[in-house]
């Protein structure tokens, strides 16, 4: 469930927010009375910025799911979400688009791994199809010269 994000200090309720990314939190502040409330934000792979991404303002209408722990902003002047800086598994600051070029090459390697194992597996049976092909002829070939 999506919940909106309303200040608990006694006698505000303000609902909008500055951002401000410090390390692996996200810090809200009250635009109202100032105060502070950190969100765990480890689980994205961006850094979220403290401007609007559209028209470069500051203010923040802020959503958490609290089902999946996700947390939403959204500008109170145009709608907009705040600028996000992706960051690659180098640590590299990169645009979105080369993050997702660079996350599917990665997931292609895993495909083209898996395919590999899957071809060494396949060639692993048919040398056992081969070998029990002829432990079965011997077999029978000793139950005709018995007989």
């Amino acid at each position: 469930m999506i919940r909106t994000v309303v200040c608990e200090k006694e006698g505000c309720s303000g609902n909008t927010f500055f951002l401000e990314t410090q390390g692996n939190n996200l810090v809200l502040t009250c635009e109202h009375c100032k105060g502070k409330y950190e969100f765990d934000i480890s689980y994205y792979d961006f850094i979220i910025l403290s401007n609007c991404s559209k028209c470069n303002n500051d203010t923040f209408k802020v959503f958490r799911d609290t089902e999946k722990e996700g947390i939403y902003a959204k500008c109170v002047e145009c709608g907009s979400t705040p600028e996000k800086i992706y960051i690659d598994s180098d640590g590299i600051q990169v645009s979105y688009e080369a993050k997702l070029l660079n996350d599917i090459k990665e997931i292609m390697y895993l495909l083209e791994q898996r395919i590999c194992n899957l071809e060494v597996k396949l060639q692993d049976l048919e040398s056992s199809q081969g070998i029990l092909e002829e432990s079965l002829a011997y077999i029978n070939r000793y139950l005709v010269e018995k007989n």
